[in-house]
């Protein structure tokens, strides 16, 4: 089947590398124009840029492809079906019929729950066990069309959004696949549509959300602390004597805690038990953190490297 993808970060690359693999003829991909990354701040280009140049791919990069430029290029394409996989834009009616069969669309999580930009974020967040994948009709509504394909998916009471996001993007790059091959063979795959207002809605993430609140429970706090690994993090202050000092919280268990501590306070700070921290309830013991401007560490490196002391406190 003659395909145009639309993808841009590496979440998309096992679909545009399944389905090229697969034998279909990507007619071509579009994707996110460079942009500034890094320390060096030099533009970069999308992960989905990158594999498409290994595989020898046509790409083009329009600042919207909602542009009516964009839409008479893509057009002249003639392509059958279109598949978007986190591609950055929401894209117009216009955008929508530029192929012959429409367009599907690959979303991180079991809709209708989890609609918008961070579904595997919230759903960590909120402490989810399970989710999954699915692949939906695209409308001009945002994650709304009809549900052709679904996987779920146990999520480990370990993972973090990272990698959580790799597992799933190959799980998904499969559902679309299998999509894909049964319309290029002609036969009819079903959607059911979805209820138009229902789930949790999953906003963007700003780095303002990692900013921690002590006042959390022991477990809510663990679930953030998961749902914001690797971006956009889950930072707070310590405060020691007349010093601030930023870290960001990479891995964190539940444990028991002193009731009638504050929240925030570091309770023990020894070999023995490393760091913990009072919540909201319970407390939480600080398995790996990164000061900033600084590697990551243990929490045992932390009290070493850092003088931490019982009744510092977390801001």
């Amino acid at each position: 089947m003659r395909l145009l993808f639309f993808g841009s970060p590496g979440f998309a690359v096992p679909s545009l590398r399944g389905l090229s693999q697969a034998g279909h003829e990507i007619a071509g991909v579009v994707t996110r124009p460079d942009r500034p990354r890094g320390r060096g701040r030099r533009p970069r280009p999308t992960p989905v840029k990158e594999a498409a140049r290994e595989l020898g791919l046509h790409v083009y990069e329009p600042p919207s492809a909602n542009a009516r430029e964009a839409v008479a290029e893509l057009e002249a394409l003639e392509a059958e079906l279109g598949v978007v996989v986190a591609y950055g834009e929401i894209l117009s009616r216009e955008s929508l019929a530029v192929t012959g069969r429409g367009f599907i669309n690959l979303h991180a999580s079991l809709l209708p729950d989890y609609r918008g930009a961070a579904p595997i974020n919230w759903a960590l967040i909120r402490g989810e066990e399970v989710t999954g994948v699915s692949v939906i009709r695209m409308t001009p509504r945002l994650d709304a069309g009809a549900i052709l394909a679904q996987r779920e998916v146990s999520i480990g009471p370990e993972e973090t959004a990272g990698e959580l996001h790799e597992r799933l993007a190959e799980v998904g790059a499969a559902a679309v696949g299998e999509v894909v091959a049964r319309l290029a063979a002609g036969e009819p795959v079903a959607g059911h549509p979805q209820p138009r207002e229902t789930g949790f809605f999953a906003r963007k993430l700003t780095k303002e959300d990692g900013r921690i609140a002590w006042g959390l429970g022991a477990v809510d706090l663990k679930n953030l602390v998961r749902g914001l690994t690797p971006w956009p993090g889950a930072f707070t202050e310590l405060a020691s004597d007349d010093s601030r000092r930023k870290v960001a919280l990479l891995r964190v268990e539940v444990v028991e805690g002193d009731e009638g501590a504050a929240p925030g306070v570091v309770l023990r700070a020894d070999d023995a038990e490393g760091v913990v921290v009072r919540a909201g309830e319970g407390a939480v013991r600080i398995l790996e953190l990164r000061p900033a401007g600084a590697r990551a560490i243990s929490g045992m490196d932390f009290i070493h490297g850092y003088g931490v002391r019982p009744g510092d406190q977390f801001t």
